[in-house]
């Protein structure tokens, strides 16, 4: 069998913007505002505390008015509201490597050409359809000595060309890992939020469902936010740069939300897809695609429910696909903010559409309340949510409050009852290995369970494990193994 140069497993790619390397600078000086807030539960003396050991840091990109510390404390405009936030630097590895191996070096970015190649070289890898040697015939010099790093790297190899699953063609959809979902008709894929060979998930996950198996099975890619869970450079450049992807609307980028539109034009992508909430629907192949207000999940507590500017906002969409075997809307990490709420959105979509089949949601109920005081377990897209609203550090490691950032098991089963759906299902719930629950799947879809019979709502919630496809067979829908 000829042998096609594919990424292997444990392999993870990264990028760093503009915007990471002044997050990653910024969050020694964050996490010390936090730590003396444990000790002291005073943020104006825990600012200045921190402030005087980070002087640098603090002159370099904060506000700080010592006469009304924590009024004032905000990062610097320009750093609020960047021009541009380009990508620095893109590095690789292999998590299931011995750690003592030798890491790769990443690659700098001086040129925005060099994306470009580098788009092109992920793309062909991806593929796995292709020989080394048919590779280095279609890309430049430069990427055949990165080609050749990876392979150093174990982050490719030559291997057969892997199996496609044999129920991908079957409508229906795919949980993939976290957010990420793949819906199907019998000649059309949708693929929402993809997270593959990420930095983001289990570092030394066993199986994995790998950009591989996609191929050919992809006509357009869903955005719902810019949250690094669910937008991911790499692996949306192991795609052609003609696919279209559709993206939030941006109305002005900024540390909390950049202009996502604005950022794939730069990584070589030709349609690229931005439309206002409800506008007239998107239609790739034969799914209709309907953009719909993404609130919620905003940084925000009770006692501070406004941003330091109205427009440091967390821009997203919801998605309604309508498809000729079933409809889906999946609602990502949506909730209710000051901007509105989704229960309003589930009653336009049920008096415009009537009943939906499917509702996909985050069941976790997450509040800024208690997002905690060690960032470290959290994104470096963490960093930018929290300075689009520094006040709230005074409310962490604090109890759930009642201002969730997600709707939870509660939200979810209201947004149900509205559009009447048949059923319901849980993602965007973390990682796990193929064929498994996420940690906190049961006990979530049991909550939602108890919400729903507390409503006398008859729709069921379906219990599918990563790599599961909720697929029309005939008449019926049901559960089935697709990539375990």
């Amino acid at each position: 069998m000829e042998s096609v140069i594919s990424f292997t497993r444990g392999s993870q790619l990264r990028t760093l913007t503009v915007g990471d390397y002044g997050s990653y600078t910024i969050q020694p000086f964050i996490q010390d505002i936090l730590n003396h807030f444990l000790e002291s539960d005073d943020l104006a003396t825990s600012i200045a505390q921190a402030a005087e050991t980070h002087s640098n840091v603090a002159e370099a990109f904060f506000e700080i008015d010592t006469n009304n510390i924590v009024e004032s404390f905000s990062l610097k405009t320009p750093l609020l509201f960047p021009d541009r936030n380009p990508v620095l630097s893109f590095s690789f590895s292999n998590a299931l490597l011995a750690p003592f191996l030798p890491i790769q070096k990443p690659e700098i970015i001086r040129k925005p050409e060099t994306l470009l190649e580098i788009h092109q070289l992920l793309h062909l890898c991806g593929q796995a359809k292709y020989s080394y040697h048919q590779i280095c015939q279609q890309v430049s010099d430069a990427m055949v000595n990165l080609l050749d790093r990876f392979m150093k790297a174990s982050v490719v190899q030559e291997q057969p060309r892997p199996a496609q699953p044999i129920l991908i063609d079957t409508p229906g959809v795919i949980r993939l890992q976290h957010a990420a979902l793949l819906y199907r008709t019998k000649t059309t894929g949708i693929l929402v939020d993809p997270q593959l060979h990420s930095t983001y998930g289990l570092s030394r996950i066993q199986q994995d469902i790998t950009r591989a198996v996609l191929e050919g099975y992809v006509d357009g890619i869903l955005i719902s936010h810019s949250h690094y869970d669910h937008w991911n450079y790499p692996t949306l450049m192991m795609f052609p740069p003609d696919l279209p992807i559709i993206v939030p609307k941006v109305p002005r980028g900024s540390i909390t939300c950049e202009d996502m539109q604005a950022q794939l034009k730069n990584l070589g992508f030709q349609n690229v897809i931005a439309v206002d909430w409800y506008a007239d629907p998107i239609t790739i192949g034969d799914i209709e695609i309907h953009v719909l207000p993404f609130y919620g999940e905003q940084p925000l507590v009770p006692e501070y429910n406004t941003p330091k500017h109205p427009d440091l906002r967390n821009w997203g969409n919801t998605y309604l696909l309508q498809t000729p075997y079933y409809s889906s809307w999946f609602l990502v990490d949506a909730g209710t903010d000051p901007m509105g709420s989704m229960t309003e959105v589930a009653e336009y979509v049920r008096k415009t559409f009537g009943t939906v089949d499917q509702v996909l949601s985050n069941f976790q109920p997450l509040s800024y309340n208690s997002i905690g005081t060690d960032l470290s377990s959290w994104g470096v897209d963490i960093i930018g949510n929290l300075l689009s609203n520094p006040q709230i550090f005074s409310v962490t490691n604090k109890t759930e409050g009642f201002h969730l950032a997600t709707l939870g098991p509660k939200g979810v089963a209201e947004i149900c009852q509205i559009v009447d759906a048949q059923v319901c299902m849980p993602y965007a719930h973390s990682w796990a290995e193929p064929g498994e629950y996420t940690l906190h799947d049961q006990s979530l879809i049991q909550a939602v369970i108890d919400e729903l019979s507390q409503l006398g709502c008859s729709t069921e919630v379906v219990p599918w494990r990563i790599g599961d496809g909720y697929v029309t067979q005939g008449q019926t829908a049901q559960c089935d193994r697709i990539f375990y």
